[in-house]
């Protein structure tokens, strides 16, 4: 055998052994993620818990800037935590949400932009494969005085507990599994006011019965983008027609273990504050940390 063959014959069986060993590297990886994936999919016997904290902050200043320009200061803290305990016939599922933020432009004093505390809890009793009936509870109020502001005046239209809102639902359920879940039934929706009554029908405690269709949807990709969306539609048999809505949606890209992506949308519909839809959507960076 000839020189440039014992040569050419070394090179091809290291690159094929090379290869081999990048493939099976390759194939371990992906194993780990399928089972990262279906275990996160899958509850675990017992109690499941899960408790992470973000703070979100974005900056602009500007220094003898031609062009012009605001200087602008945001932060925003939240709190999620999630607590489902699993048996073989029954799934109890609590959920809380707390966020608040402020912004501060301009040397103007701050601003409130995130204020939200959302509690909710559901009992499912396993009676078929994916329908179940339900008996559920939500609960959503705010922390901090909110205002609207016009020009150089400022008038305060809400306050902690004024308005809050209280859903009680029962029903039937669907979820194939842990990352979708939606259910349908009957619901009460007391509204608490104080001073801002406008919230609730002019009353201190309103009272409205109706249909509550709640759906919660979750999809992480390749351990690294989180997609989670929940919509809550509630409508009075009286004003069948105006239908309350919040829809809060959530992409999630871990950049590192600790530094995160976050893009958030949040519809809002409410004849009773506003005829017209409301939209928010916030892009912003910040930091994750997961206790659970």
């Amino acid at each position: 055998m000839k020189k440039w063959q014992v040569v050419f014959l070394c090179f091809f069986v290291l690159q094929t052994g090379m290869g081999i060993a990048q493939n099976k590297a390759l194939f371990d990886h992906l194993s780990k993620v399928e089972k990262k994936r279906k275990n996160y999919n899958k509850l675990n016997p017992g109690w499941n818990l899960n408790l992470s904290s973000t703070l979100t902050v974005t900056q602009t200043a500007y220094y003898q800037w031609a062009a012009g320009g605001s200087n602008v200061f945001v932060w925003v803290a939240g709190v999620n935590g999630s607590a489902i305990l699993d048996t073989t016939h029954w799934n109890w599922a609590n959920e809380s949400k707390i966020l608040f933020g402020k912004a501060k432009q301009n040397g103007e004093s701050a601003r409130k932009t995130d204020d939200l505390i959302d509690i909710e809890s559901v009992l499912t009793y396993k009676k078929k494969e994916f329908l179940n009936p339900y008996v559920s509870l939500n609960f959503r109020t705010q922390l901090a005085p909110g205002f609207k502001y016009d020009q150089q005046k400022r008038t305060r239209i809400s306050d902690f507990f004024d308005p809050a809102y209280l859903t009680n639902g029962i029903g039937v359920g669907y979820s194939p599994k842990k990352t979708f879940r939606t259910r349908i039934g009957l619901a009460a929706q007391t509204t608490f006011a104080n001073k801002f009554t406008n919230y609730s029908n002019n009353k201190k405690i309103n009272v409205e019965s109706g249909i509550q269709w709640v759906t919660h949807a979750e999809r992480r990709i390749w351990e690294k983008l989180l997609i989670r969306s929940r919509l809550n539609m509630f409508s009075s048999f009286e004003k069948f027609e105006y239908g309350n809505i919040f829809w809060d949606t959530l992409i999630q890209a871990s950049i590192t273990k600790y530094i995160i992506l976050n893009f958030q949308t949040l519809v809002l519909y409410d004849a009773k504050v506003s005829k017209k839809t409301q939209l928010k959507e916030v892009l912003s960076v910040g930091i994750k940390y997961t206790f659970i």
